[in-house]
């Protein structure tokens, strides 16, 4: 029997590259995936992919959007 993957709320999307790099649970969980790649990534829900919720820079830091 395979197991379960983790259901994942948040993607982490590298802008630079064009790709999603990883998926998260949490949004802390995005975030801390996020800074770990070292370039700029915008965070959005999985089930939205069209809104982004945070972008992460490595130079300005996270950034919020409403």
């Amino acid at each position: 029997m395979l197991a379960k993957a983790p259901r994942a709320k948040y993607d982490v999307w590298l802008v630079n590259f064009g790709y999603t790099c990883a998926s998260a649970s949490t949004m802390e969980e995005a975030v801390r995936k996020a800074r770990k790649t070292g370039f700029q990534c915008n965070i959005f829900k999985s089930n939205d992919p069209f809104k982004i919720v945070k972008t992460v820079c490595p130079i300005n830091g996270v950034r919020s959007y409403g």
